[in-house]
């Protein structure tokens, strides 16, 4: 899998714990990465493409519609491609637009992805949110392989988990033809004034 595809999967997992569907655009995979940072720190071996990027301050991670911003992003390459992701902050957090419905924000202190494992967790006031749909809790877990999502609660969120899922709404069905006309009364022609026999007239 490459580098990109790695970010990729990293995000849609993120987004399947709020709905167990792909929400990434389809063209976000083909988009470059782009990292951003106050510093960056790498250090590994060229000829074989393994290595760890150490980026701290102000961290932005783009790619297509997909925008990550921490205080500090830890990447280790294995043969040239992401094999884990340590993405730390206040919160740590994330964007990326499907190719329907509206956009998905995800936030923790803490978000770790492990490609060996198949695993993304959000560790410690975890948010995932699509529209008016809300997962949130203290540490959530997803598989990628699996799909099974396992969310916790703690202390920074109650001790509870939230799951917040809007009603659909249904179109009302239409009105029956004729059901509100209103009935056309018959017009009643007023009978002529009768005459006063006290009344003359001529003879």
């Amino acid at each position: 899998m490459s580098a990109s595809n790695k970010w990729r999967v990293l995000l849609l997992a993120c987004a399947l714990c709020a709905a167990a569907s792909a929400w990434a655009l389809k063209s976000d995979k083909n988009q470059p990465i782009n990292i951003q940072s106050d510093h960056g720190d790498f250090q590994g071996d060229s000829s074989t493409n393994n290595g760890t990027g150490i980026y701290t301050g102000h961290v932005i991670i783009t790619q297509g519609s997909i925008r990550i911003t921490a205080d500090k992003a830890i990447l280790h390459m294995t043969n040239g491609e992401i094999q884990t992701a340590d993405i730390t902050g206040t919160p740590a957090m994330f964007q990326q637009q499907p190719d329907t419905g509206a956009l998905v924000h995800g936030s923790a202190g803490e978000i770790t992805y492990d490609a060996d494992k198949n695993e993304v967790d959000l560790l410690g006031s975890a948010h995932l949110q699509q529209g008016k749909r809300l997962l949130t809790g203290d540490v959530i877990h997803y598989n990628t392989d699996t799909e099974h999502v396992i969310a916790n609660g703690g202390k920074t969120s109650g001790g509870r988990i939230n799951i917040t899922i809007p009603p659909t709404h249904r179109a009302p069905p239409p009105r029956a033809a004729g059901r509100h006309k209103h009935k056309k009364h018959p017009v009643r022609e007023s009978a002529p004034p009768q005459k006063n026999p006290g009344q003359g007239g001529p003879p």
